[in-house]
């Protein structure tokens, strides 16, 4: 059958639209839903920063402090948290959904950037362990304890201080 012409032309638009072709989607018919959280965060205000009791160069070992630039530390020795940035020997994480600061244990998602080029993302909890130290742990690995080694000052608040 050899369809042509205006009642060819007609067949064709009506079985189109019998199918559901694109001419019956009305606005905002083909939207998906997303989540807006992963379900581990759902329901909690989120923040783009570490909790303040985060806030520091931590040590394992309270002799390696002043720590050494971080990235010079030996592996799982030192980390610095300021902000929305974790630092560890190897790695630079920026925080890009964190429960809200002021409570006692802090989860965060973290985006890495390895040294050697390759880019991780994974879950930190963070938690003070007594006034000076933070249990850190990173994914399912087990908690490491730090040891609180010296404060973070900002560039322009030490340019201040000169």
């Amino acid at each position: 059958m050899r369809l042509n012409g205006f009642k060819g032309r007609a067949l064709l638009a009506a079985l189109f639209v019998l199918v559901g072709g694109p001419a019956l989607a009305g606005k905002g018919d083909l939207i998906f839903q997303v989540p807006k959280a992963a379900p581990l965060l759902q329901g909690r205000t989120l923040d783009l920063r570490f909790a303040d009791f985060a806030q520091g160069i931590w040590v394992r070992d309270l002799e390696q402090c002043p720590a050494p630039q971080i990235d010079r530390s030996p592996p799982g020795s030192a980390l610095a948290i300021y902000r929305g940035l974790l630092e560890t020997p190897g790695r630079i994480c920026q925080v890009y959904g964190a429960e809200q600061s002021g409570i006692r244990t802090q989860r965060a998602a973290i985006n890495c950037q390895l040294t050697d080029g390759a880019e991780v993302i994974e879950l930190v909890t963070v938690q003070p362990r007594g006034s000076r130290g933070l249990l850190v742990q990173e994914g399912e690995k087990p908690p490491v304890h730090f040891r609180f080694c010296e404060k973070i000052v900002p560039i322009l608040q030490s340019a201040h201080s000169r």
